[in-house]
């Protein structure tokens, strides 16, 4: 078997062009990474609006407590109109 030797410059190129894969690889990571980073992001900008919207306990008793108020004047009125 004929060792082949190896010159520092080439040790070095490859050394170099292996960094160099390695650091593109990382970058399609990191880009892919962003990529759903950025929808997870707008996922729960989503559903953070949706539970905003979503009134609270005291608000929906405050609401019901209104239309049955206004029931009450309601057919309160209409006795009188009749």
């Amino acid at each position: 078997m004929v060792k082949k030797k190896i010159t520092i410059d080439t040790l070095a190129r490859m050394t170099q062009d292996e960094f160099s894969r390695v650091g593109e690889r990382l970058d399609n990571m990191e880009t892919k990474f962003e990529a759903r980073f950025d929808k997870l992001d707008s996922t729960l900008k989503t559903v953070l609006d949706v539970v905003l919207e979503i009134p609270s306990k005291k608000a929906f008793e405050r609401l019901d407590n209104k239309v049955q108020t206004f029931d009450a004047r309601l057919t309160s009125i209409e006795r009188k109109v009749k």
